[in-house]
């Protein structure tokens, strides 16, 4: 038996569907039925993996702490690109 851990993160809600990103930009769909209750856009899942002979088993709960961390990462970005940020139209 083996045990392997992935957060991935949920991307969007289409209908019954759910979009979720992995590692490398890897985009799942996956039916929304399969996901924890009252999940928002931006949401991370711990995903466990669990595999034994002939059979994998997949556990999925929302990572409070890592939603938290990767809130505050995107704050600070946009926080950081604003000051730079004139406005207006992209004139190309």
């Amino acid at each position: 038996m083996s045990d392997r851990e992935e957060i991935w993160v949920l991307d969007r809600f289409e209908g019954d569907r759910a979009v979720l990103e992995r590692a490398l930009h890897e985009m799942l769909d996956l039916p929304r039925a399969l996901l924890p209750a009252r999940l928002r856009e931006g949401d991370a899942l711990r995903v466990t993996i669990r595999t034994t002979d002939g059979e994998s088993r997949l556990s999925i709960a929302r990572d409070e702490e890592e939603t938290r961390r990767r809130a505050a990462e995107a704050a600070r970005i946009l926080r950081d690109l604003g000051p730079g940020d004139p406005g207006g139209d992209v004139r190309l």
